[in-house]
């Protein structure tokens, strides 16, 4: 039925309308009217519009009201020219456009009697008068080039407002943000994480959007990162830059400790540090001006990492190679093409406190991305865009020491040896699609419409294997073991043997197609009131090799609808609402258990019995705990595709030149949340008494006679009859209040300053794939003890302030100062050996308490020397955490094991895990031309 109505809709729409004006993904518009002094309609002007980043340039004329419009625009600094016998030539210089916006610009002619030539110092509009788009922000070329960051593409997404740990207003750690470069997804496949990672330096513009957002965007619940790539241009260009930073083992001057604080406790505890090589160069130009343009990159980044307690370094290398041409085949067709690789390999991933060196993995992760765009301008009224992309590549982590040692973990030392103890290969291609045709239709049904019609189209594949290590022991291979010193399980002297765990492994291969369409208007009622009206329709087929047709089908219908509200009458004061679905991404690891059952092993456990209450005996016997033998998964028939709902109220203020204001109240609830729930698995209530809180919990073991028992079903997890062991009921909500400055670059000065209160709640938490069945455990009623409250990722305060300014001598200062409330925690509490073995749950709420805000501030000095007269020299000085923050960010949190309960919030009994790093510089020189 949904899907009746959809293609109605759309159908009525191509009948009403030539179809579908306004700006693409990563282009933006500028529109406006002209008229003389009395304010009259002047039709018939001439208008041109130039800028460095468009080839040649774009002219109209202005309609019968005097009004015109230069649609898919790529980001720059624009001038216009409008002219018309008999009046003074008008020129606008200056006007700063960004990707998605929309900038209305009013020209007011004087008659030529009075000036020949009028030159304006554009006071270009920083509010999109009828966007329902808001608390969404544009980090520049200026910004990202000038901000003291890691320069890992990746993490650009955290400068932004209401985003920290790649979590974006209460959504999913990494699941609810949308990579996408140019406008086309390049995320993970299985689990829609950040895949591609590119050289910072070809990046033109990022823009993080999430708010108010129109059908347009779709397939995330958090914000679109979206990453604009540099083109070249009519002069020759280039950018060489060198980057070091150097830890304190190196020289003092480079790093500091933060640890004096908790020494007393922890003696050995070393500061984490990182190290910093980057060497990158670009060239861009003409090939054949104003037609065709080339821009190449590399880069060589390389960081040695080392974490809180660990004694080596995480040692990550990172070539990336990027190629770009951009044409412009006639005035009214563009088409660019992408080629990109890069590799991510290093050793020590997984190193931490509670590791030793040899348990880590080696990763190995080259990739390569392909993409075309073409954007065909019918009129001034009407474009047409298609964009398209294909990536692939792998991710590998094996064992540092090879596959035949063993691992153990040390339960009395909370320590891994010997060996990581398990391989990963993750295997990823990705092909995307995006067409769209936009179209104004002017006094069309009571006023002016900028429709947008669009399909995307996607083909993904994840190929994911992995299993336990180890070869030759008496228990077989493939083997993980548990070391325990002391009285266990049963009353035993251990020695050392106590638990095992064999797993051989799965292999998984994954697919889904993706076709979504959507159709959207943006209704100009009046000068004041615009109305925003939008669907979104998605169909999902997910399907596994060696298994025929789709084994999971979903579909979606995500209504939009708001309003923008002038409220002065003067553009400068817009009041706006919105109300929006928005479904989450397509991911493999909604059906990845569907694969045939041949391609997973038998999960076994094994405990040891000593021979003897002998502390100095080792000997005893294995005998078999449990065995979990694959079983065909069930998906539900009926399965929903997750999303989150959204409502918003902001209002929007432009300040003064280049300045704007905003306060945005943000409502989120996520629903149709996936999980896999075993209906074979039973339990009984048993009380459990902890020693260390003196205190008896309710909690739940599975019975024996259900232990090795299993019948999954893939489904949207619910309370009720059919699902007895869900205890609560499962939502996660978010609320938010963003208050938004924003000063672009002119006068010398930009600043970004934001400042974000909030509270994400709920019964499931939004750590990554927390809502697309990852994560805690659905079906063991020990998830839902005390499951209600803060979630991890629940932000409080964030308040972040980025800023430049320009100093005497061509010195810029700029500085990040950003303070944000630490990830939520709760007390745990783990038991003894269970049937099933040992339970981890809540001992208080969950996020009963937070760790203490970490309040950090990075500044950069810049000298720049001009030589030969286009020479730029920069010298780069860069200090981060300037007043040497000793936040800590994690520490144990389970009673009697990783804390012995001291006084809080000291470090009295915690094992501490990890610290923000401490102060560190770095230094830099880049060439620019």
């Amino acid at each position: 039925m949904k899907t009746k109505l959809f293609i109605g809709l759309i159908v009525l729409l191509l009948m009403l309308s030539p179809l579908v004006f306004a700006q693409s993904r990563d282009t933006g518009a500028i529109v406006g009217k002209i008229a003389d002094e009395e304010g009259n309609a002047i039709p018939g002007a001439s208008l041109v519009l130039t800028s460095p980043n468009l080839m040649g340039s774009r002219t109209t004329v202005s309609d019968a009201n005097g009004e015109f419009r230069f649609p898919a625009l790529p980001p720059g600094d624009y001038a216009l020219k409008a002219e018309l016998t008999g009046f003074g030539t008008y020129v606008q210089e200056n006007i700063r456009v960004t990707t998605t916006a929309t900038l209305n610009v009013n020209v007011v002619m004087k008659p030529a009697a009075m000036a020949e030539e009028i030159t304006i110092v554009a006071e270009a509009p920083t509010v999109d008068v009828k966007s329902t788009e808001t608390a969404s922000v544009t980090l520049s070329n200026e910004i990202l080039r000038n901000v003291p960051y890691n320069q890992f593409t990746a993490d650009i997404v955290n400068l932004a407002p209401g985003v920290s740990g790649n979590v974006a207003y209460g959504a999913s750690e990494n699941t609810g943000i949308a990579y996408t470069m140019d406008g086309v997804n390049v995320a993970d496949p299985e689990g829609g994480s950040a895949w591609v990672f590119s050289d910072h330096n070809v990046i033109e513009e990022a823009k993080i959007m999430g708010v108010g957002l129109p059908a347009e965007y779709g397939n995330f619940t958090g914000v679109i990162f979206n990453l604009v790539t540099k083109s070249g241009g009519n002069e020759l260009s280039g950018h060489f830059e060198f980057n070091f930073q150097g830890y304190k083992a190196d020289s003092k001057f480079w790093q500091a400790e933060n640890t004096g604080a908790y020494l007393a406790d922890y003696p050995n505890l070393t500061s984490p540090s990182s190290k910093l090589t980057d060497i990158n160069g670009h060239l861009g130009g003409p090939i054949i001006k104003d037609k065709l343009w080339f821009y190449v990159g590399g880069q060589f980044y390389r960081t040695k990492n080392r974490p809180t307690g660990f004694p080596e370094d995480v040692d990550y290398k990172q070539p990336r190679f990027f190629a770009k041409l951009s044409a412009q085949v006639d005035p009214t067709l563009s088409m660019s093409g992408v080629f990109q690789t890069t590799a991510y390999n290093g050793n020590n991933r997984s190193a931490s406190s509670v590791r030793s060196p040899e348990a880590c993995v080696t990763q190995d992760s080259p990739d390569w991305l392909a993409s075309f765009s073409l954007t065909k301008i019918l009129s001034s009224n009407t474009f047409f865009d298609l964009k398209t992309n294909y990536f692939k590549g792998r991710y590998y982590l094996d064992p540092e020491v090879g596959f035949d040692p063993y691992t153990h973990r040390n339960l009395n030392e909370n320590m891994r040896f010997f060996s990581d103890g398990d391989f990963y290969y993750a295997d990823r291609a990705r092909f995307g699609t995006n067409a769209s045709l936009t179209h104004y239709a002017e006094d069309f049904i009571t006023g002016s419409h900028d429709f947008k019609f669009g399909v995307e189209v996607e083909r993904s594949m994840a190929r994911t294997r992995y299993g336990y290590t180890g070869r030759g022991g008496e228990l077989g291979d493939n083997i993980k073991y548990v070391d325990y010193w002391g009285y266990g399980a049963f009353g035993y002297l251990y020695s050392g043997n106590y638990l095992a765990y064999q797993y051989e492994g799965y292999d998984t291969n994954t697919r889904y197609t993706r076709l979504e369409v959507f159709a959207q208007d943006s209704w100009q009622i009046s000068d004041r009131l615009n109305i925003s009206l939008g669907v979104r329709f998605g169909q999902n087929w997910g399907d596994v090799k060696g298994v025929d047709g789709a084994v999971f089908k979903s579909n979606h219908l995500d209504p939009r609808i708001g309003f923008t509200f002038d409220v002065l009458g003067d553009r400068t004061t817009i009041l706006k609402a919105h109300y929006g679905r928005f479904s989450e991404a397509m991911l493999t690891a909604y059906h990845d258990r569907m694969n045939p059952l041949s391609q997973f092993k038998d999960y076994i456990g094994y405990y040891f019995i000593p021979d003897d209450n002998d502390p100095a005996t080792t000997g005893g016997t294995w005998y078999e705990w449990f065995r979990i033998t694959p079983t065909e998964y069930t998906m539900d028939d009926n399965i929903k595709h997750p999303y989150m709902r959204q409502y918003t109220v902001g209002i929007e203020r432009e300040l003064f030149k280049d300045a704007s204001f905003g306060v945005t109240y943000i409502n989120r609830k996520w629903d149709n949340i996936i999980g896999r729930y075993n209906r074979a698995a039973q339990y009984n209530v048993i009380d459990y008494y902890s020693p260390e809180l003196d205190r008896t919990f309710p909690i739940y073991e599975r019975t024996m006679d259900t232990l090795e028992l299993s019948d999954f079903i893939i489904t949207n997890l619910r309370k009720g009859s059919e699902y007895p062991n869900i205890l609560t009921d499962i939502y996660r909500k978010y609320e938010g209040l963003e208050i938004l400055f924003n000063k672009r670059f002119s006068n010398r000065w930009q600043l970004l300053a934001s400042y974000v209160y909030s509270k994400a709640s709920g019964t499931r938490d939004n750590g990554f794939g927390g809502d697309i069945g990852w994560g805690e455990d659905p079906s063991d009623p020990n998830s839902y003890v005390n499951a209600e409250g803060c979630l991890t990722n629940d932000f409080t305060h964030m308040l972040k302030v980025q800023g430049t300014y320009i100093l005497p001598l061509d010195i810029s200062l700029t500085g990040y100062f950003r303070t944000i409330t630490g990830f939520s925690w709760t007390t745990q509490v783990m038991t003894g050996r269970l049937n099933q073995g040992q339970v981890t749950f809540f001992a208080e709420p969950r996020g009963a308490n937070h760790y203490p805000m970490a309040t950090t501030l990075d500044l950069r000095l810049e000298k720049i020397f001009t030589l030969a007269g286009k020479y730029r020299l920069g010298v780069i000085f860069d200090v981060f955490n300037v007043f040497n923050d000793d936040t800590i960010t994690t520490w144990g949190t389970i009673a009697g094991f990783d804390w012995n309960a001291g006084t809080y919030p000291s470090t009295d009994g915690h094992e501490l895990y990890t610290l923000v790093r401490p102060r560190q510089a770095r230094l830099g020189l880049r060439l620019i031309f």
